[in-house]
């Protein structure tokens, strides 16, 4: 039986609810968190709620330094109620000014997504793989509860911060996979040119969040191996992260398939 490789070593994937407390729509984020927490995940995931202060949560990410951030919560931006939007983000390039006045903002107390990237990112804490997952409120008072439109954008961003904690692992072997393909060591072949696409496909999936035409070039690459459509100057750590990269693609494509709908 082929051995599989722990793709989870030394990672450490962060899932932060962030919200204000019982202010209507703007608390779904702890919401998600509670919800999340009642579900099964892999030991190096952690589901923490982040309603303290936009300081107080860069030097969390300081203290933990995940390779992976995944952020959900409540970001009034006027679409319609609702909607849930996934999106990568990166640090932004503020001028020191509106650092400042960010900052001051997180000393006392306030958060949300946009101040989090804002802080974190100005301390350097913000980790490179950030996804940021946002349900447009409909409700923006003091009070308990959603309203129906956010209860379901919930549901919605649920499934999508499940599948993004899936998605870790294979986002890693991408990372690894990447700096074995940049020379000349393996001598141009078909399953060459088919991995290469496929991680540009993988990266695209970070990026954007769709699996485009991922699941068709992971049979290609199958094929390609199994003909024996390979180059010279493989070697043996190669091999075994081809495999665990198809391995890793038809473990994600049956779990999407088996993922119920939430009520």
């Amino acid at each position: 039986m082929r051995r599989r490789l722990n793709r989870t070593a030394g990672m450490t994937v962060l899932v932060g609810g962030v919200g204000e407390l019982f202010q209507g729509d703007l608390d779904l984020g702890r919401l998600a968190a509670e919800r999340l927490r009642t579900e099964q995940f892999r030991p190096d995931v952690l589901i923490e709620e982040l309603h303290y202060g936009a300081v107080a949560v860069s030097q969390r990410l300081e203290e933990l330094r995940p390779s992976a951030f995944v952020m959900v919560g409540a970001v009034h931006r006027g679409r319609p109620a609702g909607t849930v939007q996934r999106s990568r983000v990166s640090a932004t390039h503020s001028k020191p000014d509106e650092v400042q006045a960010a900052v001051g903002d997180a000393v006392t107390g306030y958060v949300s997504i946009d101040l989090i990237i804002e802080v974190a990112g100005a301390f350097g804490a913000l980790p490179p793989r950030t996804v940021a997952i946002e349900v447009e409120p409909a409700w923006l008072g003091p009070g308990e509860g959603l309203s129906p439109a956010a209860q379901n954008g919930l549901s919605s961003a649920l499934q999508l911060v499940r599948a993004e904690v899936e998605r870790q692992p294979l986002f890693c072997l991408v990372d690894e996979l990447d700096p074995l393909l940049v020379d000349d060591r393996i001598t141009p072949c078909p399953a060459l040119d088919v991995i290469r696409a496929l991680l540009t496909e993988l990266r695209r999936l970070d990026r954007d969040g769709d699996w485009g035409a991922t699941f068709a070039l992971r049979d290609r690459l199958r094929c390609s191996v199994v003909a024996g459509s390979t180059g010279e100057g493989m070697d043996a750590q190669d091999w075994a992260l081809w495999w665990v990269l198809l391995e890793e693609l038809d473990r994600l494509q049956a779990l999407d398939a088996s993922e119920p709908a939430e009520s």
